[in-house]
């Protein structure tokens, strides 16, 4: 799985986007507030209520992509549930 994690998903996202609207060129927000413990994500089972997942970055404008980023954000309260089917 190329995009293993919420950052590769972002920029595969975009890259998707960009090819498929000419000219369209995405900006990302990326949900850190649940994904401070790297690996926990490995097996699609363990996607929505992990425990222990912990937060990750705070967040902040300055991101590895600030071309394609704009920024890092909590969009939940860090360790609210998201739900599963």
């Amino acid at each position: 799985n190329p995009s293993q994690n919420e950052h590769n998903y972002a920029l595969h996202l975009r890259k998707a986007m960009s090819e498929g609207i000419p000219g369209f060129e995405p900006h990302m927000v990326i949900d850190t507030g649940r994904n401070g413990v790297a690996g926990e994500r490995g097996n699609c089972a363990n996607w929505c209520n992990i425990r222990g997942a912990g937060a990750g970055r705070r967040p902040t404008a300055n991101t590895a992509r600030r071309d394609i980023v704009d920024a890092y954000f909590w969009l939940k309260t860090p360790g609210e549930s998201d739900g599963c089917t």
